[in-house]
């Protein structure tokens, strides 16, 4: 049974059905993320009220451990949150036995992840981090970090001075952790890349990232990766030389698929081969994109 740990943003996904001549409206690109104030939060919310239809518990790698629980990992989450309503939602999301949370508590409110969902299933994010900002070291649990087969996290988590501060800190108390890393967005690339190229002297077991996210970096940057998964949406993904398709569904929803993909895959790697890991990877990617929200209960 393998044992992960992640560290990342800690939010709460309010996902919003829009038409296409919606979406263009909001001024993000379809498919990608943009950070967005305070102010923009609330205005989209004002705007598409009657257009919303959940709010679940969300969070890129939180959702990849949440589908490594349902594969019978043990997992670990640290985060930072607010005071409010939202950051007790999601702490109480963390309520399997195979399954806990450490975190630091902010000033700044939960980080709220607007989902905007059009027609064809596919996802385009606002994300207002809020207290995501102060992710800090003292939300690391050392001694299930010390612990953990694999430390896991993302562009996402070092996007603060914050979390680089807490990427560097667990980076060098991970001791037999092995290193899997998201690229998380394309927009983080250019963003990050003085990190990016910090981190890839550092040693990573997995790089990870959707098709267009994995070209801008090896446009961009050697990370030096051992391995390197790749996924394709609906046409299913790759790891080094081993390929898998997907299943042909109806996506209801996309979101969170990518991230149930990769903590499915590391779980599955304790028992199975690499090519049996990646199609029952793949597999659970589906079974998210048929249903709405980002993890399946």
């Amino acid at each position: 049974m393998n044992t992960i740990y992640g560290f990342g943003n800690a939010l709460v996904d309010i996902e919003i059905k829009l038409e296409e001549a919606q979406l263009k409206e909001v001024g993000i690109e379809k498919g990608s993320m943009k950070h967005i104030s305070m102010q923009d939060l609330n205005i989209f919310l004002d705007l598409y009220s009657d257009q919303i239809f959940s709010k679940l518990p969300g969070g890129s790698i939180a959702n990849s451990l949440h589908a490594a629980n349902q594969n019978n990992a043990i997992t670990h989450f640290s985060c930072s949150i607010g005071d409010d309503d939202y950051g007790e939602y999601f702490i109480d999301s963390f309520d399997d036995k195979r399954s806990s949370i450490s975190f630091s508590k902010s000033k700044l409110s939960t980080g709220i992840c607007l989902i905007f969902v059009t027609p064809d299933g596919q996802r385009t994010m606002a994300a207002h981090l809020g207290a995501n900002l102060d992710l800090c070291p003292e939300s690391i649990e050392l001694e299930r970090l010390q612990s953990s087969e694999f430390l896991l996290f993302d562009n996402f988590s070092m996007a603060s001075p914050g979390g680089l501060e807490t990427t560097k800190y667990a980076l060098a108390s991970a001791m037999k952790a092995k290193v899997c890393f998201g690229v998380s967005d394309v927009s983080l690339v250019s963003e990050n890349l003085e990190n990016l190229q910090w981190l890839s002297k550092r040693g990573i077991h997995l790089l990870f990232g959707n098709k267009n996210e994995m070209s801008l970096v090896n446009d961009s940057i050697n990370m030096h990766a051992e391995n390197i998964l790749v996924t394709y949406g609906e046409e299913g993904a790759s790891y080094n030389d081993i390929s898998v398709q997907a299943p042909k569904i109806e996506i209801v929803n996309s979101n969170g698929a990518g991230d149930a993909l990769i903590g499915t895959f590391l779980t599955c790697l304790a028992t199975e081969n690499d090519y049996t890991s990646l199609k029952k990877a793949v597999d659970y990617a589906s079974k998210v994109c048929k249903s709405n929200g980002p993890r399946i209960k």
